[in-house]
């Protein structure tokens, strides 16, 4: 809770119900027709809009489903429910669902917004003292913080990831080949791409960490996330920022080019077999 207290979240909520009352009338639609179109009844509704009851993730999905949307809504949920991770972490949901573009690195696993279930909860029980629990809670919010690819258009999504961790086999072979199988299929040129920095490449400055840089849609200052060992940190210091580009367009020109990428992960998946 705030200090004030106030539910941190109240806010969010508030555009989430604003939202809500705005796409379904849009389409013409009151609550009771709307709810006509869910498994869920018209007091369900109701009592999202009046702020009554937080929406669950289930009925966002639902009501996203009747109304044509693509994570308008389900954007808002993490900071809704204050589950955006933690309070060094809680910033960057929010730059990635307003960002036009989003470049990351990644020297060491799957990229956080290409993770399956599986291979994310492998990921999170390796944290030294993880429970089940806290896990599972890191998962689902990784999952949601991926509804950004349901945006249209989507986010222009471009990452380079090292070679090794396509061979590292995080949580075993069927993990593996179902993190790489869904790798392809959300491959999609020039929205969301993914290229191979071959070990070839040898010692790169991408071996120092992984990171991201996101440009915003609204025109306002590019973000950088950048990851350590304990924890990251979110910056707009334009100085920082900008040596991130320069490191991330360098490993670009040493990456290999996405059809070429597109079949190493063809070729590393079938040996998960």
């Amino acid at each position: 809770m705030a200090e004030n207290g106030q539910d941190p979240g109240r806010k969010t909520w508030k555009e989430f119900a604003s939202r809500l009352r705005s796409y379904r009338t849009e389409q013409g639609l009151s609550q009771e027709r709307l709810a006509e179109r869910l498994p869920y009844s018209e007091s369900a509704v109701g009592h999202v809009e009046r702020m009554m009851r937080k929406p669950s993730e289930a009925l966002t999905r639902e009501i996203e489903k009747a109304l044509g949307l693509h994570g308008q809504l389900l954007e808002l949920l993490p900071q809704i429910h204050n589950s955006l991770g933690p309070k060094w972490f809680q910033e960057w949901p929010r730059v990635e669902a307003a960002a036009h573009t989003i470049r990351t690195s990644e020297p060491m696993i799957i990229p956080g917004l290409l993770q399956t279930e599986s291979y994310a909860r492998q990921v999170f029980l390796g944290e030294p003292g993880a429970t089940e629990d806290q896990a599972e809670k890191a998962v689902q919010l990784r999952i949601r913080r991926q509804s950004v690819f349901l945006r249209k258009p989507p986010p222009m999504y471009s990452t380079l990831v090292d070679e090794n961790v396509l061979h590292r086999p995080v949580g075993g072979k069927e993990v593996m080949r179902e993190q790489l199988a869904k790798i392809l299929e959300i491959l999609n040129p020039p929205y969301v791409t993914l290229r191979v920095l071959p070990l070839a490449a040898g010692l790169t400055t991408g071996l120092l960490g992984a990171f991201e840089v996101a440009t915003m849609r609204d025109g306002g200052p590019d973000h950088a996330y950048i990851e350590s060992a304990e924890e990251g940190r979110v910056t707009n210091r334009t100085q920082t920022v900008q040596a991130l580009i320069v490191r991330w367009d360098a490993l670009s020109n040493m990456a290999h080019p996405v059809d070429a990428s597109r079949e190493i992960i063809r070729e590393v998946m079938s040996r998960y077999e």
